[in-house]
């Protein structure tokens, strides 16, 4: 007797391939040719040279002109497109404005598979093309196309600090810089110029570019407005031969990306650059801090101005100690407004031995610290941070 099986019978090889053979022709599936637009061809009319790492274009160069032609899948051109055609800037590693933006940096009317137009660049840097697409209207191809790339030079501390408008709500809180790629490895100021670090912190260093009285970088070195950047390490500062980076030493330049940490200019995940042999160290080339005046209270861009650089704040009397002392060990100056009003606050634990609970109500002749504010809308903390002991003369 044979075994008994569940399931049905072995069905005939000829049934089976008859089976298969009928599945695969219930699957087919026409395609229709592929027509239209397919990319946009960008040319680059004006300006007629287009710069090199070594001859960058001059930073007046900000009219380009470009030619786009709508290219079908052939390789010829697309007559049948009309619409608008969107452009943006690619440059430091991003679209400017992001690709998301319901504003673009400009528009551009496509008729009959051609256009041409003028684009104003916003300030940019490096290597920079012009990206166009063709992503609105009732019926868009989501065709692209590039520029040719021009070059222009790599930015300096100043352009990554300073605000595009000063006069805007948004100037203490954010950089025309930011989410982009940095790489600065030259002072604005030519031969006389240093990159000097002002302060180091357990998770940073600041640094700022400063003028010095000729081209062997001899003192005084000042500094102008938006010399001055925070450069935000996660741990104790080192450049990329893994050396601490100190208090008035000289570097050859950084890379990072740019970033607004509660409204202060930083630096993110970034590389210092190292020199051959020991690094140069020279405190007298440090700039002399800017004094505190009491009109910055009411023309808060003077704070932005020397963000992440030394101040000196001359008189001012120890505050009692509230909850930012118990929470941050950040305590008050009173700088003439009372300790209810505008003060300078200072974070010193770590760095200097000093006690405000038992100096409370006692004026300082005078105190320098790093400014590192905190500006979120209206809410303004205006932090220093001493470096040594120094930085704050008892009598």
């Amino acid at each position: 007797m044979s075994a008994a099986h569940t399931g049905s019978r072995r069905a005939p090889r000829w049934l089976a391939l008859a089976l298969v053979a009928g599945a695969t022709a219930a699957c087919t599936e026409e395609q229709s040719v592929t027509y239209g637009t397919q990319s946009l061809r960008v040319e680059l009319m004006a300006p007629s040279v287009t710069g090199s790492p070594s001859a960058p274009l001059p930073d007046t160069a900000r009219q380009v002109q470009l030619a786009i032609t709508a290219i079908d899948a052939k390789g010829q051109t697309d007559t049948s497109l009309t619409g608008d055609l969107k452009v943006f800037v690619q440059y430091l590693g991003s679209l400017t404005p992001p690709l998301d933006s319901s504003v673009p940096l400009g528009l551009l009317r496509i008729a009959n598979g051609q256009a041409s137009g003028t684009v104003t660049l916003p300030p940019v840097f490096g290597p920079t093309v012009l990206w166009v697409e063709h992503s609105s209207g009732p019926a868009p191809t989501y065709a692209t196309g590039t520029s040719p790339r021009l070059w222009y030079r790599e930015p300096t501390i100043r352009d990554i600090s300073t605000p595009s408008d000063e006069g805007s709500l948004a100037a203490l809180a954010t950089s025309p810089l930011e989410l982009k790629q940095v790489r600065v490895d030259r002072s604005r100021h030519g031969a006389s110029g240093r990159l000097i670090v002002t302060s180091v912190y357990s998770q940073g260093y600041s640094i700022s570019d400063v003028n010095c009285a000729d081209a062997a970088g001899t003192p005084p070195c000042t500094t102008g407005n938006y010399d001055h950047v925070t450069i935000f390490t996660f741990s104790a500062p080192r450049d990329e031969r893994g050396r601490e980076i100190k208090v008035g030493q000289i570097v050859p330049g950084f890379t990072g990306g740019v970033v607004e940490f509660n409204g202060l200019t930083e630096l993110s995940f970034p590389q210092t650059f190292a020199v051959e042999g020991e690094p140069e160290v020279t405190p007298a080339r440090l700039p002399a801090p800017r004094e505190l005046q009491q009109s910055w209270f009411g023309q808060k861009i003077e704070f932005e101005r020397v963000e992440s650089s030394p101040i000196a704040v001359l008189g001012g009397k120890v505050c009692p100690v509230d909850k930012d002392y118990d929470t941050f060990k950040q305590w008050k100056l009173d700088v003439g407004n009372g300790c209810s009003g505008d003060v300078i606050n200072l974070v010193t634990s770590g760095v200097v031995d000093f006690d405000p609970v038992a100096n409370v109500n006692r004026v300082l002749p005078r105190v320098v610290g790093v400014l590192r504010p905190i500006n979120i809308g209206s809410f303004n903390v205006w932090i220093i941070y001493p470096r040594s002991a120094q930085d704050i003369t008892l009598q």
